[in-house]
């Protein structure tokens, strides 16, 4: 069966609001585990900054990170297929995160794969826009 793009988009704002919610620390206790089950065990990306990202390092951003940022909101758009195959889908995506101390907006690219029914994370590089 050919992975669903809709469901990989889907992984997307999913992903997202799990993220507003551990920041704004107006999450569940499941949310943390939930999150980090969208990666893969070789995820790795490169942040917004240029430096290349570990998933220990992620893991770790996100768990430090719980309830830091009371006020964010977090707004996915403009979701486009680049390449797909029955296994693996490449998407870009725009984020944009707003505090009262500011607006970030980032371009992302996401690479997915289909693994035991499961969309899952494997490589992100994410670019400042704003």
């Amino acid at each position: 069966m050919a992975l669903s793009p809709e469901k990989a988009v889907e992984s997307i704002h999913t992903m997202h609001v799990l993220i507003e919610k551990i920041f704004s620390g107006k999450h569940a206790e499941e949310d943390l585990p939930l999150l980090i089950d969208y990666f893969s065990d070789h995820f790795e990306m490169v942040g917004a900054a240029g430096k290349r990202i570990s998933l220990q390092e992620v893991k770790g951003l996100f768990a430090n990170n719980q309830g830091k940022m009371p006020d964010i909101q977090i707004e996915i758009y403009d979701e486009q297929i680049l390449m797909q195959k029955p296994d693996a889908i490449v998407l870009t995506y725009t984020e944009k995160h707003t505090k009262a101390s500011g607006i970030l907006i980032r371009r992302s690219c996401a690479l997915i794969e289909e693994i035991e029914g499961k969309m899952l994370w494997s490589y992100l590089q994410e670019t400042f826009l704003a």
